[in-house]
């Protein structure tokens, strides 16, 4: 009896279609065992009898990427073990199971995530062949998401299957796609769940996985970060109900499953970072917050970020290619740079011209007339030089930048 594990979908014309536009997708390779987990023992290997009805059944719907396709390396998802005592789930259907990544992930909040690596944790009673698929489920905005096709039709690469893989030890063990630098194995675009402070805007997409000869997902509370994992999900052609059906462990078993994602999102990030600075001042930033806005083509994007006390910062900027960087921080003049997003770090320190008081990226006689109106006194806005107090030096700067005006898209 055929299951299928762990992630691909969509149709295999799709797949064609792909290679006939000759973009830099090429076929993966299958599943392989990494290394068997000495220490993790399974203590009752559960199954269909043992599960209960879910409180409410997950609804997720999926459509493939076309795009072209590129290798990435952030963890989303990892719930896995390397020692103590869990259950196993086995099961004649797909099993499809949610993976919850945080928002933070994707900055840009489009929820499209390219999976590059899938490693899960599973069974194997006995030493023998296995027959291993793989399937994966996207979801849109309904909530919670619900596979839309019946297998096979959501598989997508040659990570799907059927592949048969040689177990040569029997116990638990770490099995992953088939590694490939120049490609991904799926593109996921995923629905957003909305728990409040349990799972605030989380990104959920399902994975499915089936095996044969009793081999099963390993189950229980294991360790790692989640919000939502207490369900799953399993394929059941004929049911009553519908062809897929939600199921929660009997026995208060908790049914979190051992699945590590790795990936990045579709709209690249970069992380940029560096020193944000005001020339001649010389107070401390802790605290100050900085707006960088990013223009690629027509598009502009605002980010926020919190100075440490010499300046240093850091934000997440969405997307690739030359870009404009626009930084402002009064009481400095706006800064520009240009740069090229490359969906990794980079460097930019920016010096800003001071003097604008009153914020109006132009040091003129407004700014001045605000330092005089204030002089004395400890106007948090008029003390350009950041010394506590409003006074000659916080005048002699504005008049040495008198005229100076800042930058702008």
């Amino acid at each position: 009896m055929v299951r299928h594990l762990l992630m691909a979908g969509a149709l295999t014309a799709l797949a064609g279609q792909l290679i006939a536009q000759d973009n830099a997708w090429k076929p993966l390779g299958g599943w392989q065992l990494i290394e068997r987990l000495d220490d993790v023992q399974i203590v009752k290997v559960l199954r269909p009898g043992d599960l209960a009805p879910a409180v409410f059944p997950p609804k997720p719907s999926w459509q493939p990427d076309s795009g072209d396709f590129f290798p990435a390396d952030v963890t989303l998802y990892s719930r896995f073990a390397t020692s103590g005592q869990y259950y196993a789930y086995a099961s004649d259907s797909i099993i499809l199971d949610d993976i919850n990544i945080n928002p933070q992930r994707d900055p840009s909040g489009v929820g499209e995530f390219r999976v590059s690596r899938v490693e899960i944790m599973v069974y194997f009673p006995a030493v023998g062949v296995y027959e291993i698929q793989g399937r994966w489920v996207e979801a849109d905005g309904d909530l919670p998401p619900y596979p839309t096709d019946a297998p096979p039709y959501t598989f997508l690469r040659v990570n799907q299957g059927p592949h048969f893989l040689f177990v040569p030890q029997a116990g638990v063990w770490r099995l992953a796609t088939e590694p490939d630098p120049n490609n991904e194995v799926f593109t996921v675009q995923t629905s957003v769940t909305d728990e409040g402070n349990t799972c605030p805007g989380r990104y959920n997409f399902y994975l499915g996985l089936s095996l044969n000869n009793g081999a099963a997902w390993v189950c229980g509370a294991l360790p790692g970060s989640d919000c939502n994992m207490d369900y799953f999900i399993q394929y059941e052609p004929g049911n009553p109900e519908g062809d897929y059906a939600a199921y929660i462990l009997g026995g208060a078993t908790p049914a979190i499953f051992g699945v590590q994602v790795i990936g990045a999102p579709t709209n690249p990030v970069t992380v940029i970072g560096g020193r944000i600075t005001i020339d001649g001042y010389t107070g401390s930033y802790s605290g100050r917050t900085a707006t960088i806005r990013v223009k690629r083509g027509t598009r502009i994007d605002t980010y926020t970020t919190n100075l440490f006390p010499n300046g240093t910062y850091a934000v997440s900027v969405a997307g690739q290619g030359p870009a404009e960087v626009l930084v402002e921080l009064p009481p400095g003049l706006r800064k520009k740079q240009s740069v090229t997003l490359t969906g990794t770090s980079q460097t930019l320190n920016f010096t800003l011209t001071n003097g604008d008081v009153n914020g109006d990226n132009v040091v003129d006689d407004a700014d001045l007339l605000q330092v005089l109106f204030n002089f004395g006194g400890s106007d948090s806005a008029s003390d350009v030089t950041g010394n506590g107090v409003v006074d000659d030096a916080d005048l002699l700067v504005v008049l040495f930048n008198f005229g100076a005006a800042g930058d702008g898209f």
